[in-house]
């Protein structure tokens, strides 16, 4: 089944940051993977980011920017159609239309939707490693 997981809180609250280390663990726990697309160093991503990797034949889509304005949106549905997903980890502040895009975009294209919250977090290796293990879990990837 596809998935969307997104991690989502307020502004400056880590979720940038959560998906960096998510993308950094994923292509160090799985040695063998093919980058389809960057739009930075997928070994050491700064600011916000898109990752579209394959693990297990299976594509993986990481996408960072998800504050309001930042067109999250029309950015899910280029991923959607162009690399047709199997799993999408993405950010989302917690406004309401932020969070009415995500579940407008998992309703239209069959995404059960996951979501973590970086809420009082200090550390991100903990939340990183939850998102890694639920996706591990799932058998999603």
């Amino acid at each position: 089944m596809r998935t969307i997981l997104t991690v989502w809180y307020k502004a400056g609250k880590g979720k940038s940051s959560t998906i960096r280390e998510f993308a950094f663990a994923l292509i160090n726990t799985f040695p063998i993977h093919q980058i389809i697309y960057s739009d930075t160093n997928p070994f050491n991503p700064t600011g916000d980011f898109r990752l579209i990797i394959k693990i297990n034949g299976k594509i993986i889509a990481i996408e960072s920017k998800g504050n309001t304005s930042s067109g999250l949106k029309e950015r899910l549905d280029e991923i959607s159609k162009k690399y047709n997903p199997d799993v999408i980890v993405c950010a989302s502040r917690t406004s309401l239309q932020t969070v009415t895009h995500i579940d407008s975009f998992a309703a239209k294209n069959n995404y059960q939707q996951i979501w973590a919250s970086t809420s009082l977090m200090d550390n991100h290796d903990d939340q990183v490693n939850k998102l890694k293990a639920k996706l591990q879990s799932l058998n999603l990837i």
